[in-house]
């Protein structure tokens, strides 16, 4: 039996949405917790913040600890961004990256679960997967444009409120969290770059192209608040393309 399509399409895009209210919520519980740590931090007591906000103690207590110390490290396995009932295409595309784009891809979740403490993946999060993965072409190309990982990482703090000491729920750390539907798209266009290109694999420079084209993601943002505008970026990795 085959489905019907006009209900498929509409399921994918409640699918999706989900996915983006999800996202959205995560963002604002970080600042929740971020401003309680502030209000902590500025002399008030537990309690008092406690009966403000009309918590526990218990509550206001975990979620000033829970960003106190650093953050752990974990191995990452190779996520999956297919949609659900397609995860065996995704993983098939995912072996078509390079050693490279793999890692970045990895270090990515570990940016976004063990860094930042975020239960998604973003395309802000790809970036900073680019730029660990030293060994591969987009980490080049974001050097040679002065766009460093500390720089990185600074950028998304500011843009996002916090950084390292985020909070993530606990029991969870270990599971494979989530792209966002913005991110999922930008692996998928780095699977078009790749083949317009004729290139048999899918390398860092290809994300890294996908990125800086989706101009409204997160990670395009950053980069051009570090001065590496999409042309910018695109010359660099045509350069290393030719070479």
């Amino acid at each position: 039996m085959t489905l019907d399509e006009e209900i498929l399409r509409e399921a994918t895009a409640l699918r999706d949405r989900l996915l983006e209210l999800q996202h959205e919520t995560e963002r604002t519980r970080v600042d929740y917790h971020h401003v309680i740590r502030r209000l902590q931090a500025g002399g008030g007591s537990l309690r008092e913040i406690a009966d403000a906000l009309g918590l526990s103690h218990q509550r206001v207590h975990q979620i000033v600890e829970e960003s106190a110390g650093p953050p752990r490290q974990m191995p990452v396995p190779p996520p999956a961004w297919g949609p659900p009932g397609r995860r065996r295409g995704g993983r098939r595309a995912f072996e078509r990256f390079t050693r490279a784009a793999r890692a970045a891809v990895a270090l990515a979740q570990e940016e976004a679960q063990d860094v930042f403490r975020h239960d998604y993946i973003g395309t802000e999060h790809l970036l900073l997967g680019l730029l660990r993965a030293e060994a591969g072409g987009a980490a080049h190309a974001l050097t040679a444009l002065g766009v460093t990982l500390e720089r990185a990482r600074d950028e998304l703090t500011r843009a996002v409120g916090e950084g390292r000491h985020v909070e993530c729920s606990r029991g969870r750390r270990g599971r494979q969290i989530p792209f966002t539907p913005r991110a999922k798209r930008v692996l998928e266009q780095a699977l078009r770059e790749a083949r317009s290109r004729r290139h048999g694999r899918i390398g860092t420079e290809h994300v890294l192209l996908a990125l800086v084209g989706d101009e409204e993601g997160l990670a395009a943002q950053m980069l051009a608040e570090l001065g590496a505008t999409p042309a910018a970026v695109t010359e660099q990795v045509e350069q290393i393309f030719a070479s």
